[in-house]
């Protein structure tokens, strides 16, 4: 039994003809769907994924620049405290700096352009149609929250947080200022990513390197056939057997996570997460 693997490219809507690559190695598991759906950057056109009929969302930038008052005459200077980014520099990403204290500073655009955007409160990991559904310091991108990072050689310190990674732009180049953190989720809880919720659907995915991350899902049940555009939802892992792909519970092997009389199955190339070997249900 085989895992059917994931597309390698991510498109990003609101970002003309962006692709996001994350350093570390393809997305496999549940769906072969490279779409997601993150920010829209302010002034950019919302660039439509053929696999995806839903609109592009959008995101308002909204630029609130605190500011300090000098001690000379009352007036008011930039917060030199802030290491504001290049090449907007309204605020900074990491830390998280120069916006209201209800405002994120986000990446917009392919070029690494910072503005500060309202704050959700969508946790991270959690479904997402933009960076105003998340909250506090997280970013909108592959359909759900992710904190930002600035080390993509580096682990996320944030409780629940996997590796950081480089997002790249189409052309392989990385964009500036945006590195996530990949969530570190558990690949047999539906609930892992958030599930099922208005903002839309979080799954758990595991890549080739058994590293996990939080991404858009599908809404295919267990037991239902699973392709490319018919992605498996929450908990599932698309299975391949004989040629057939069928949707099937993430389970551990070795616990009762099938139920009485359902073993849990390992794939012919171990999936190993933290220690945990992980498999399908018949």
């Amino acid at each position: 039994m085989t895992r059917t693997p994931a597309r390698t490219t991510l498109s990003l809507f609101g970002m003309a003809a962006l692709v996001a690559g994350v350093v570390g190695g393809s997305l496999l598991a549940c769906s072969s769907d490279g779409s997601r759906a993150p920010f829209v950057g302010a002034g950019a056109d919302a660039a439509a994924d053929p696999e995806d009929a839903r609109p592009a969302p959008t995101t308002t930038a909204t630029p609130v620049t605190p500011s300090k008052t000098t001690s000379d005459a009352g007036s008011t200077a930039p917060d030199d405290d802030c290491e504001r980014a290049a090449p907007s520099r309204e605020c900074g990403v990491v830390p998280q700096c120069g916006c209201a204290p209800t405002h994120t500073c986000d990446v917009v655009d392919a070029q690494g352009t910072v503005r500060c955007i309202t704050a959700g409160n969508a946790p991270m990991g959690h479904p997402c149609t933009a960076t105003a559904g998340c909250a506090l310091g997280l970013t909108c991108i592959f359909g759900t929250c992710h904190a930002f990072c600035d080390d993509p050689s580096a682990v996320c310190t944030a409780p629940g947080a996997g590796a950081c990674a480089q997002v790249n732009g189409s052309g392989g180049a990385p964009i500036p200022n945006l590195a996530i953190c990949r969530v570190a989720c558990a690949l047999h809880d539906p609930s892992s990513c958030g599930g099922v919720t208005n903002a839309g659907i979080g799954v758990c995915y595991v890549d080739d390197q058994n590293s996990t991350d939080c991404q858009e899902g599908g809404t295919r049940a267990e037991g239902q056939s699973c392709s490319p555009t018919d992605a498996c939802g929450p908990g599932l892992v698309c299975t391949t057997t004989s040629g057939v792909s069928t949707c099937k519970r993430w389970c551990r092997v070795g616990q009762n996570d099938c139920g009485a009389g359902r073993t849990c199955m390992g794939f012919s190339s171990e999936v190993n997460v933290g220690g945990v070997v992980y498999g399908a249900c018949p």
